[in-house]
């Protein structure tokens, strides 16, 4: 009998053990995480090692920054959002944030009144209020969404599946978008709300429902760009002026190459144009740029009244751009422009002297 009692006893304790076991071997890091004005932190989930702020597994919840000058590093966990929010920075300066990926949430990082923060190398969402002079490289499928937004950097980036994959709006201006991959989002790049003054060059714009969408927005330069085989328009501009547009190789955009209403733009620089796929030009001269305009339509108020903005310097050959973000792509890219220019050059022979 008391052998008998002795085993129950022990039966218990060993399962009220594994219990505990079980229990700290499955506890999360729950709650929102702070880093404290004083570089302490308040919550689990991060610990400090060499300077830098680093997650020590998944992450349920959200993370608040108060400090200046800090890094954090997602080391390959997750930030799961619980529906609320990622990781929040107002009022910071010269915070890193690497390696972040965040799920489950709003918006993955957002920066309200930032400067000069860096964000690389992550996988979220990333939003941006009333912020400057941030840079924001080597992400890798993020969208972007711009408000009152100026003078940052926004490059080497993946931009995709989305619903769009970059906006901008409500004055975000002074941007340079340069060496990104957008692809496979409704809007590749979206500007709105008198978002102006940007600079977009050496972008791949590839496979959107629309490839770029201008609303209300001015004297933005985008150049040196491939906008090709985006289902709807290659750009899409509606009550939209002084954009310049030059050098870019428009491709195979199913529903055409470009879309104004309302508008009136500049589609070559003064001595260079774009490619275009459909151009059906000769270039008698052998100089590189078509004898003939390439005309794009613009809608007018006067009922279905159409004029035209003209690119007067087509270029009869695509731009070369030096380096693309996504080489799995670029050999389709470089076949269809090949036929293009294939059939062009049959097709001019054909035609009668």
């Amino acid at each position: 009998m008391k052998k008998s009692a002795f085993m129950l006893v022990l039966l218990l304790l060993l399962s009220v053990s594994m219990v505990s076991f079980l229990q700290i071997d499955t506890v999360k890091a729950l709650g929102t995480v702070y880093i404290r004005s004083d570089g302490s932190t308040e919550g689990a989930g991060l610990k400090l090692e060499d300077g830098v702020y680093v997650f020590t597994g998944d992450i349920f919840g959200q993370i608040v920054i108060q400090k200046d000058g800090v890094t954090v590093d997602g080391s390959g966990y997750f930030l799961h959002g619980m529906d609320e929010g990622g990781i929040f920075l107002e009022n910071r300066s010269a915070v890193v944030l690497r390696n972040i990926k965040v799920v489950d949430a709003p918006f993955g990082i957002a920066l309200l009144n930032g400067s000069n923060n860096t964000i690389t190398g992550s996988n979220c969402s990333i939003k941006l209020d009333n912020s400057v002079n941030n840079t924001i490289s080597g992400n890798k499928r993020i969208s972007l969404l711009f408000n009152n937004s100026s003078k940052n950097i926004v490059t080497g980036n993946n931009l995709s599946g989305n619903t769009y994959g970059f906006k901008l709006q409500s004055g975000s201006n002074e941007n340079s978008i340069f060496g990104n991959n957008i692809t496979d989002s409704i809007g590749g790049i979206e500007f709105h709300g008198n978002s102006s003054y940007n600079l977009v060059h050496e972008n791949w714009i590839v496979n959107n429902v629309d490839g770029m969408i201008f609303y209300n927005s001015y004297n933005n330069s985008i150049y040196d760009n491939v906008i090709a085989y985006n289902n709807l328009v290659g750009v899409h501009l509606y009550s939209t002026w002084f954009n310049r547009f030059f050098r870019n190789d428009f491709v195979d955009n199913r529903e055409g190459q470009a879309s104004s209403k309302f508008s009136s733009n500049f589609w070559d620089n003064g001595s260079t144009g774009n490619y275009w796929s459909d151009y059906n030009g000769t270039d008698a001269d052998g100089d590189g740029i078509g004898d003939e305009s390439y005309l794009v339509p613009v809608y007018t108020l006067m009922g279905w009244d159409w004029e035209y903005d003209a690119d007067n310097y087509p270029l009869m050959e695509p731009t070369i751009i030096p380096e693309f973000p996504s080489w799995a792509i670029l050999p389709v890219v470089i076949t269809a422009t090949l036929v293009a220019i294939i059939y062009k050059r049959r097709l001019n022979k054909k035609q009668p002297v």
